[in-house]
């Protein structure tokens, strides 16, 4: 039996992972002295209004080895068992490296892990995919493999609502930010291959919206993968996003939506919306 093993930046609800027969290591995330385990007892909305309220600046820490360890132990019970471990990239978190030191103490051929160079949205459509091979009837070296091939064709592209919070965790110059909210520029960032860039800047929620839908419409994807859309809590800007993308001719019905969780929200804020989707090859 392959048992497919997350993270929690994923950003899978409890009940996806419990119909897809998922198991999920949570991150935590920290508050001063208040530790919490994301998506355990911290959800999305709690978490977010924390965030804006808070003077103290979350910290997030990985998942350790010795808890993988541990799920391990309980999901390899019998001779048949193996493991699918599909992670966060290991360019943003170490939990895939923590993951790989675990690994050491098992047999090599029962567990397979996968450094996804994505996160949240972007890794919901690799983990769905392996649950479709899954159950197909492929190994988890199998699905690895695929998995591998697949992930450098995973793009996701957001745009953020304010720069502040990634002022806050140290991922932009505090002169670039400070200009970007007098001009109320709103980046576009790109995430692929386990990079974080500045796809575009713009001015304003709108032209955002419409850039990416443009650059969706015109690069298309591989419609053999439907995209996913992804926010921070605000259905007004994901509604909005959403219209751009009908407007640019594009069939959004089968489209689903990752709720952006804790960690990847430290990083974003709230009012962030975007889409992954896998690239043509």
């Amino acid at each position: 039996m392959v048992h497919i093993l997350i993270d929690s930046t994923s950003d899978l609800t409890r009940e996806e992972a419990a119909s897809w027969g998922i198991t999920v290591a949570p991150l935590t995330v920290r508050f001063g002295s208040t530790e919490y385990q994301d998506g355990v007892d911290l959800t999305p909305p709690v978490f977010f209004r924390k965030l804006e309220e808070s003077k103290v600046v979350p910290v997030t820490s990985q998942v350790n080895s010795g808890v993988f360890m541990e799920l391990y132990k309980s999901l390899l019970q019998n001779r048949e068992d193996e493991i699918l471990g599909i992670f966060l990239s290991s360019r943003l978190s170490g939990t895939y490296q923590s993951a790989r030191i675990a690994r050491n103490t098992f047999p090599r051929r029962s567990i397979h892990l996968v450094d996804s160079g994505t996160a949240s949205l972007g890794a919901f459509l690799l983990i769905r995919e392996a649950v479709r091979l899954r159950d197909q009837g492929l190994s988890a070296g199998e699905i690895a493999g695929e998995l591998n091939r697949l992930k450098g064709r995973v793009r996701i592209l957001a745009a953020l609502e304010s720069l502040k919070y990634l002022l806050k965790g140290g991922r932009l110059p505090a002169a670039s930010a400070i200009v970007g909210t007098l001009l109320h520029v709103k980046p576009i960032l790109s995430v692929r291959d386990g990079n974080v860039d500045v796809a575009k800047k713009v001015r304003g929620n709108l032209a955002a919206y419409q850039w990416m839908a443009g650059e969706l419409s015109e690069k298309g994807y591989d419609p053999r993968y439907t995209p996913q859309l992804g926010s921070t809590q605000c259905p007004v800007l994901l509604d909005t996003f959403r219209q751009k993308l009908r407007d640019q001719g594009l069939d959004i019905a089968q489209w689903g939506h990752t709720d952006v969780g804790v960690v990847i929200g430290t990083h974003t804020g709230p009012g962030c919306v975007g889409v992954a989707y896998i690239e043509k090859e």
